[in-house]
């Protein structure tokens, strides 16, 4: 969760705002019972018509601002959350095209592109509707409770008394709340990793009669994310009636207790009226402390599983100093190279002690069983994967010391396997070429 602070700081002057706007809200909303209270008293005592008809005014007046003011602390907040979001989702799609192909060849497509939509959006879910809870459910609760205290403390107190069932509530819910979740965004990832092979690879599945097979299990699968999700909505199921059933507590004790307050006149028709009022304006903080509770677990598991690849470091980059060739001839050595693929351990040696030497314009043709190491050897002077020992020179520089974006834009390279992207055929054969106009292609 520290990631989100720098994310956060960018955004703190309207996330100021934006609370300032949320206080502004709830002291418009509890002037509303408090006024209602006055206007009651003011009938129950046979008081002046007209002085209730401003009542009526200044609640009519007050709610309309509450309005406005409503709006716009939501509209700060929630558009921070998304506007982190934007930010979040650039930086990781960014870090994706820094991490090494051995990355690509350990991790599912379908995982990755979860992690980029799902958990991205429950971090945007978290840094909105989640901060705003959090900064209004604290506010609206001392405000409440200060002025409920003012008007009786001991029925303050008893109204309050079911309350604690909050707190056992969400430490007996926050821990599965966490486990589920995050059972629920790992099997989302799952499933997508699945329907994104199986639609690539359509081709080989029809060839290989593989079809019910496949089906089978993507069900197994499917079935399993139902069960989390049901797991999970179970729980939330459960937390949202204890907190309404807190809120409506306090609802029947105000009733009870401050009724035969009422009766002995101890206190005020109003003040019964206003108690009620700002123990309804409790309700929905209440409710959402559960809603918000689920958010913010979900946003954790989210960020968890973001900050799996966010940490992952580019195995291939920039070195601290690199200093980029005047030009390019086109020299290129391979002097006693070594290569071996880090997740296959040693059984991964496919290059040993390899040395040659091309002089530019000459032309080398390399045969070999599969495996033997014709790809590798082309890919280390790109630098798609780097030696295990050894070097690979360019016009006599270590290509570890040069920079990438020279170096790759100096080669041309040409995939054993051929990759078409969704574009036009003029944007695939130019791709990689920024400056690509229409007379290069006449």
């Amino acid at each position: 969760m520290r990631r989100l602070v720098g994310y956060l700081r960018r955004y703190r002057l309207r996330y100021a705002l934006g609370g300032l706007f949320l206080l502004a809200t709830a002291t418009l909303a509890m002037a509303i019972p408090y006024l209602l209270k006055q206007a009651i008293d003011t009938i129950s005592t046979g008081g002046d018509y007209r002085r209730v008809t401003e009542y009526v005014a200044w609640i009519i007046g007050l709610a309309a601002a509450q309005a406005v003011v409503r709006t716009l602390s939501r509209s700060l907040i929630f558009n921070v959350g998304r506007d982190v979001e934007d930010d979040l989702r650039n930086d990781l799609f960014a870090h994706l095209q820094k991490l090494p192909l051995e990355f690509y060849q350990r991790q599912q497509t379908g995982d990755l592109m979860s992690r980029l939509v799902n958990d991205v959006t429950a971090v945007r879910m978290l840094l909105g509707v989640g901060v705003l809870n959090l900064v209004n459910t604290p506010i609206y609760y001392a405000y409440a409770v200060g002025i409920m205290l003012s008007l009786d403390a001991r029925l303050t107190v008893a109204a309050l008394l079911p309350y604690p069932l909050l707190l056992l509530a969400v430490k007996h819910f926050s821990r599965k709340l966490m486990e589920y979740t995050l059972r629920v965004q790992e099997g989302l990832a799952d499933l997508s990793s699945r329907a994104q092979e199986n639609l690539s690879g359509m081709h080989v599945i029809r060839a290989y009669d593989a079809d019910q097979r496949e089906i089978d299990a993507f069900v197994s699968a499917n079935e399993r994310f139902k069960k989390h999700s049901m797991d999970l909505a179970r729980v939330r199921g459960q937390l949202f009636p204890v907190m309404r059933t807190a809120a409506s507590l306090g609802t029947l004790v105000v009733f009870a207790y401050g009724g035969r307050h009422v009766i002995e006149g101890r206190l005020s028709l109003g003040d019964l009226v206003a108690f009620i009022g700002y123990l309804n304006l409790l309700a929905w903080p209440t409710m959402a402390m559960g809603w918000m509770l689920s958010i913010l677990q979900r946003g954790r598991a989210a960020m968890q599983r973001l900050e799996m690849v966010l940490q992952t470091k580019p195995a291939i980059d920039d070195p601290e100093s690199v200093t980029a060739l005047p030009t390019v001839r086109g020299h290129v050595e391979y002097r006693d190279v070594h290569f071996s693929y880090a997740h296959n351990g040693t059984h991964g040696t496919v290059l040993k002690g390899v040395s040659v030497a091309l002089e530019p314009g000459q032309m080398l043709g390399l045969v070999g069983r599969t495996g033997a190491g014709k790809t590798t050897m082309a890919s280390l002077l790109p630098r798609l994967f780097d030696v295990t020992s050894g070097e690979v020179l360019l016009d006599g520089r270590d290509v570890r010391s040069l920079p990438l974006e020279q170096l790759r834009r100096s080669i041309g390279f040409v995939p054993q396997d051929p990759f078409v992207f969704s574009r036009t055929v003029r944007d695939n054969i130019a791709f990689g070429v920024d400056s690509a106009d229409d007379a290069a292609f006449q």
